[in-house]
């Protein structure tokens, strides 16, 4: 047997290396392809490192990710866990970080001794070898091996690597585009689940391939039950089907969008109302296959429209008819949705020219700046209310909220009523209360509010020195009576315009009463300025008027208040003069009454009266200015008059009579009764001193009457005890005008005739001539009632009233009584002498007789006597006295 050998070492050996490189070519050709079949990155990426450290006979790899500006560890073999979870590399640091950044593999034979990978020393690794992962220029991540021991490396194992980095790279691009794309599908598939509209894909022949949970919701089929189905037959009543098909035909022509309203069916039988928003889905050619429907159940919104509608005609009724005036409603944007009503025309407005308009671009400027803030509380929740002058009128706006049916504040709404002729009357009745009608000037209400404010600045040290004046015309009622109410009437708007000329203008003139004025003087510099003001009116006053061509003379008399200041802060107000049980209020009791100070408006218009009072009685004073002393006579004043109500009661009175002598023969042929009062504590009260009191307080009455009969039942005692005398004893009593108003007069006087026994003609009544003027409309007709008893008529006082000239022809009169004071001056002052003397020749051409009262001596006996003068009346005869002392001088028969 021959054999034959031969060398076949380098043979066995390139063949070794041809089938490593095929056994490496299949190993990573499996790897590989594995790879790129998985889609699960992270079974990728175990499987890939897997069969790497495999192939290149490592003891690990690791694949690190690139993030931003850093590397991770996406996945590993042969590495701590939890080293491998901290293990981040920063680019350009360390030997992953290198290769990120030089996009160059790099080999490190032994890692435990070169300086750049210090980190990894614990680890154990000796030898590295690692490639970037790129694809086409972009760095996706580092894939590096290690060996445990020092491990050479080759070319092939570089180029084995570097082919498997690539391939790599695909399979994870790949994977990270299957999450990604997995990640979006689920993200639109859980938004289209959680949409609020139902979402619902068919195919071509409009079957359901998708159908979300708010699909379900609307229609109540599930998707189960839906999926499949023609979308048809499922939800849409017989008569509509065909609309599914016309719209179908519509997107495959090319619309983009086919918007409906449809009826359609839900699974329990209802009929409900849809809103269908349909898109065609197409293929890369332009092929429709099939349709995404976006649906909305709009059964609520139709029937709140429809109600919105019924409302909308209801407000729009309702506004249409409103009366007097306009609605307007207004959104949050303040612009206007409806506006109707009556008075829109009236504002220059029409429906048209305002709905949808904002209100800027519908009224004025300055009207806008007016509503503005009224909208905005009613947009806030807060009703208001505003007038607005328009157009020559007056609106009152109510701006209101306006709620849905959860509560909310949607709108506003606001009523715009004319009310011109509510304002006008109320500025009437405004004027009315506060304002006197006929002179215009302020009442005593508004006098008493505008005095009352300035006491309240005056307690606040704000007021100054300010003082109120009270003024009163004498004798208007007068002038009312003799002249007329119109003359009347015209004096008071005369008097008060003068006294509007004459009064600063900060001054506040009033009519506080019939014939009253008050006036308030503010920011006064000390109390001579109200003097001075007052003297002025007083002297203009005095000037006579003009009326109706007439010319008329006014006296005035005036009392002043000063307040305001330390000076002048108090105003006494008035005691409580019955707060004592007792009957009797002695005068002891009201003199030491406390004083006690006041900030009434009221008190200080009393004050004023009392002064006023007080200038009254002094001679040639106009004015006077009140002090304390005021008040106490005041108040004496108040206790006489309680005094002589009482007195009234328990007639603590006596009459005293005065002669009446004839001038012709010097004998008495009557008396005057004159009424005396006998106070328990002051004695003999003069008539002086409580009948004008009397007369009043309107208690002459009861004194007249109770003095009438006294006088007529002395007299009838007198007449039968002188019998003898040739002519019959007359009485003279006075009788106040007032009794000529009253019911029953002549009634009441007959009576007391016939009682007592006296004829009429022995009795005379004296009347002032005042009193007769003050019933000049009545009192004639009344006196010719008085002639019928017989009873003699004479005019108390004649000449020192307003003159009554120009009717005492028409009056019943039988005789004139010439005052006093005429009779006193007769012999200094010629013209009283012939003041009487015209009297005289007036009343004896009217066949009347006359008394001169006051004669006091023998020359103005002898001078009456030289005039022809009937009778005589006064102290040269005798005084007034009781009757016991009159009986002894009509027994003694004495003659003058």
């Amino acid at each position: 047997m021959i054999g034959i050998a031969q060398d076949i070492t380098e043979q066995k050996q390139l063949l070794d290396i041809l089938q490593r490189e095929k056994e490496d070519l299949a190993a990573l050709s499996t790897v590989t392809t594995n790879g790129i079949s998985t889609l699960n990155l992270e079974e990728l990426l175990q499987d890939l490192l897997r069969r790497i450290v495999e192939v290149m006979r490592a003891d690990a790899a690791v694949i690190l990710l690139k993030k931003d500006n850093q590397l991770y560890v996406r996945s590993s073999i042969g590495i701590d866990a939890e080293f491998r979870s901290n293990y981040v590399v920063e680019i350009g640091e360390g030997f992953a970080g290198t290769i990120a950044a030089t996009r160059q593999p790099l080999y490190i034979e032994d890692a435990q001794t070169d300086s750049r990978i210090i980190a990894i020393k614990r680890g154990k690794i000796r030898s590295m070898l690692g490639v970037p992962l790129q694809r086409q220029g972009e760095l996706v991540g580092v894939l590096h091996v290690d060996w445990g021991s020092i491990h050479p490396t080759s070319d092939r194992e570089l180029h084995l690597l570097e082919i498997t980095a690539e391939r790599c790279t695909m399979a994870i691009l790949n994977a990270q585009l299957y999450e990604r794309t997995k990640q979006l599908q689920e993200h639109l598939q859980l938004q289209i689940n959680h949409m609020p509209i139902a979402c619902i894909i068919s195919d071509s022949e409009l079957r359901v391939t998708d159908w979300n949970p708010a699909a379900e919701k609307i229609f109540g089929f599930s998707q189960q039950e839906a999926l499949g189905q023609k979308l048809c037959n499922l939800i849409a009543p017989v008569g509509v089907r065909g609309n599914l098909e016309t719209i179908f035909r519509q997107l495959a022509a090319g619309e983009r969008t086919v918007h409906s309203v449809n009826e359609n069916l839900s699974k329990d039988g209802r009929t409900i109302i849809c809103e269908w928003f349909n898109t065609p889905l197409k293929e890369a050619d332009g092929t429709v296959i099939g349709i995404l429907s976006m649906v909305q159940d709009i059964t609520a919104r139709q029937q709140a429209e429809q109600e919105l509608r019924r409302k909308d005609e209801q407000y729009r009724t309702l506004a249409r008819n409103f009366p007097n005036g306009a609605v307007f409603l207004f959104d949050r944007d303040l612009r206007y949705i409806l506006a109707e009503g009556t008075e829109l025309p009236a504002l220059g407005l029409s429906r048209e020219s305002v709905e949808g308009k904002t209100f800027r671009e519908s009224f004025e400027p300055e009207i806008c700046n007016l509503l503005e803030p009224l909208y905005r509380r009613a947009l806030s929740g807060i009703a208001a209310t505003l007038e607005v002058p328009y157009a020559n009128r007056v609106y009152l706006v109510q701006a209101l909220p306006v709620t849905n049916s959860s509560g909310e504040i949607f709108a506003g709404m606001a009523v715009a009523q004319d009310i011109t002729e509510r304002k006008q009357t109320e500025a009437q009745l405004w004027r009315n209360a506060y304002y006197d009608a006929l002179t215009g000037l302020p009442n005593r209400t508004l006098f008493s509010q505008r005095l009352g404010e300035r006491i309240e600045e005056a307690k606040h040290g704000k007021a100054g020195l300010f003082a109120v004046l009270l003024l009163k015309l004498e004798h208007f009622e007068m002038v009312k009576y003799s002249l007329g109410h119109n003359v009347a009437d015209q004096l008071m708007i005369a008097t008060a315009r003068r006294l509007e000329a004459y009064l600063p203008p900060s001054a506040t003139l009033a009519r506080v009463g019939s014939d009253e004025f008050a006036i308030l003087l503010a920011q006064l510099q000390n109390s001579d300025e109200a003097t001075d003001q007052a003297d002025c009116l007083h002297r203009r006053l005095i000037l006579p008027f003009d009326l109706q061509g007439r010319e008329v003379f006014s006296t005035s008399s005036m009392g002043i208040a000063l307040g305001g200041t330390e000076e002048y802060k108090c105003i006494v107000s008035p005691p409580d003069l019955f707060s004592n049980s007792s009957q009797e209020i002695s005068n002891s009791a009201s003199s030491t009454q406390e004083l006690t100070c006041s900030d009434r408006p009221e008190d200080f218009l009393r004050a004023a009266d009392t002064a006023r009072h007080h200038a009254k009685v002094q001679a040639h004073v106009s004015h006077a200015v009140f002090n304390p002393a005021m008040h106490e006579q005041a108040v004496a004043r108040f206790q006489l008059e309680t005094d002589l109500r009482r007195a009234i009661e328990r007639q603590p009175f006596q009459v005293y009579y005065q002669p009446i002598v004839s001038l012709e023969t010097g004998k008495i042929t009557g008396f005057e009764a004159l009424v005396r009062w006998i106070h328990p504590t002051r004695g003999m009260v003069s008539p002086l001193e409580f009948i004008p009191l009397a007369e009043e307080t309107g208690l002459i009455s009861f004194i007249d009457w109770w003095v009438l009969r006294e006088a007529c039942t002395q007299l009838r005692i007198w007449q039968q005890a002188f019998a003898e005398d040739s002519a019959p004893l007359t009485m003279s009593v006075n009788f106040s005008g007032l009794h000529l108003a009253q019911l029953g007069l002549l009634e009441r006087l007959d009576q007391v005739l016939r009682e007592t026994g006296v004829e009429g003609q022995n009795l005379k009544l004296e009347i002032t001539e005042s009193g007769l003027l003050k019933n000049a409309t009545s009192g004639t007709e009344v006196l010719q009632q008085l002639k019928t008893l017989g009873v003699k008529l004479s005019i108390d006082d004649f000449g020192t009233g307003y003159s009554s000239l120009a009717r005492l022809h028409q009056l019943p009169i039988d005789t004139l009584k010439i005052d006093r004071s005429f009779v006193s001056r007769m012999g200094k002052d010629g013209e009283s002498l012939e003041i009487i003397r015209a009297i005289m020749m007036l009343a004896h051409s009217l066949e009347m007789d006359v008394i001169a009262e006051g004669v006091e001596t023998h020359e103005q006996l002898s001078r009456l006597r030289s005039l022809n003068c009937e009778y005589g009346q006064g102290y040269f005869f005798s005084r007034p006295v009781d009757s016991e002392a009159a009986e002894e001088l009509l027994a003694s028969q004495l003659q003058w």
